[in-house]
């Protein structure tokens, strides 16, 4: 019956309270990491239009700190 149905594999067991807080504590710092990336990354761009002329360089840089914004409000989520 073993070759047809196989053997019952071995079980791992459960993950403790603190493995799973753990879990979850290591993950929220490396969100909160990321969000600090795109905010500075924000700020260069903030800088970048505040020294171009209007035009379509400014709409670039805009347009790519929209980008980031949509990111980071997706990490915060």
């Amino acid at each position: 019956m073993r070759r047809v149905f196989g053997v019952k594999k071995d079980k791992e067991p459960p993950p403790s309270i603190q493995d799973a807080s753990d879990r979850i504590n290591k993950r929220g710092d490396s969100v909160e990491d990321k969000i600090k990336k795109l905010d500075a990354e924000l700020i260069r761009y903030r800088e970048q239009t505040k020294k171009t002329r209007p035009g379509r360089a400014q709409e670039a840089i805009k347009a790519r700190a929209m980008r980031v914004l949509k990111q980071k409000r997706l990490q915060c989520y």
